[in-house]
């Protein structure tokens, strides 16, 4: 098997220059007083490089300050230093969570991602291993761009790596999840069966999952969907078939865990700016919107230190308890249709392509630095 048929996500564009930083900042409200000091965002990659050069060019194009980043192999894997088409994934996911929390310590967590699923499982296994037991960089917030439907892995590796979410989480480490990219549908072989699958390991009740929404700032967002743009993909969100839904998911519906439970611009129509060798270049996908909220979280991080609080945790279950005290920016319209697969209709309140909707980041990181 391909590994690119496993691990590529996010879909790329070469028209247009895309959403800069500023942009992003300006769209979700960011705060201009928190930029990630004093905080350390881990990003796992499976078998996909990056270039410094190219994210220092990156953050110089913006004029933003180089954060400081970190090579940690996790088996012996070395950075291909963005050789590899496949590079692309890690070179978003660097240039986008270090633009948006320049001060804090970027680390790339590296293994390899093998050739099969049940490879992938092991490798991801490790990875999350090696995170919890980390006792150099100590991350407070984790970002995960990889995945595929829950029905490529075992059953027993889904509960395995879930449970490690749910340790790390218990530690301070807010584990974040791209949802995936094929709506619905949720594999990334598109001649499977046509029938909704949810992507692991997103499904983890521990992880927040990151959907996926089309951006238009005069217009405002909606669901990402695969219309916007020819095989342009959508949003991943549905129900797991593995893990019931935890109690601070009841308000609902359905049994099981059910996903996204946030979303940011995602749709490659919509994209964002990065530069990959050497090259300004337009990507979209879940693979992006989850370094934008893994930065996020970093910030919120930030801001609880200020106060003399530690990292938070069980940020999933927040999200849901306290839906009434956080300015969600409620996505209403679109779907996430795929792969002839009928998806999820976007809707009031929370529903399975958008979760709860986007965030005015100020007040998010008000909110989360207030909780106890």
């Amino acid at each position: 098997m391909h590994k690119k048929a496993i691990f590529a996500r996010q879909a790329l564009v070469n028209h247009g220059q895309g959403y800069f930083p500023a942009d992003i900042r300006r769209a979700y409200h960011f705060p201009s007083s928190y930029q990630g000091q004093g905080q350390t965002i881990g990003i796992l990659e499976f078998s996909n490089g990056y270039s410094l050069r190219d994210a220092h060019t990156f953050w110089s194009m913006h004029q933003i300050p180089s954060p400081q980043v970190a090579f940690v192999s996790v088996d012996g894997t070395r950075n291909d230093n963005g050789q590899s088409p496949d590079d692309e994934e890690a070179s978003l996911d660097l240039q986008w969570a270090g633009a948006l929390a320049p001060q804090a310590t970027m680390v790339v967590y590296e293994a390899n991602g093998g050739e099969t699923y049940a490879e992938f499982a092991q490798s991801i296994i490790r990875a999350l291993t090696y995170v919890r037991d980390d006792t150099q960089y100590h991350p407070s917030v984790l970002s995960i761009s990889y995945g595929d439907g829950e029905v490529s892995f075992a059953e027993d590796d889904l509960q395995a790596i879930a449970e490690l979410i749910r340790q790390l989480d218990s530690k301070g480490i807010t584990v974040c999840v791209a949802s995936g990219d094929q709506g619905a549908y949720g594999l990334h072989d598109t001649s499977g069966d046509r029938v909704r699958h949810a992507d692991a390991p997103a499904t983890s009740p521990y992880a927040v999952a990151v959907g996926g929404t089309h951006l238009d700032e005069q217009y405002g967002e909606t669901a990402w969907t695969y219309y916007s743009m020819q095989n342009g993909g959508a949003t991943g969100g549905g129900y797991s078939s593995i893990f019931a839904k935890a109690p601070w998911q009841q308000g609902i519906g359905g049994t099981m865990r059910g996903l996204p439970d946030v979303a940011f611009n995602a749709d490659p129509a919509t994209g964002y700016q990065i530069v990959f060798q050497g090259q300004a270049a337009v990507v979209g996908g879940t693979s992006v919107s989850c370094p934008v909220f893994a930065a996020i979280v970093a910030l919120a991080n930030q801001a609880r230190a200020v106060v003399g609080k530690a990292p938070i945790s069980k940020l999933g279950s927040l999200l849901y308890e306290y839906n009434n005290q956080i300015s969600y920016r409620d996505i209403i319209a679109g779907n996430n249709s795929f792969n002839g697969v009928v998806g999820y209709q976007a809707q009031p309140g929370w529903d399975a392509c958008t979760g709860w909707g986007s965030l005015d980041v100020t007040q998010f990181i008000s909110f989360l630095a207030a909780h106890a």
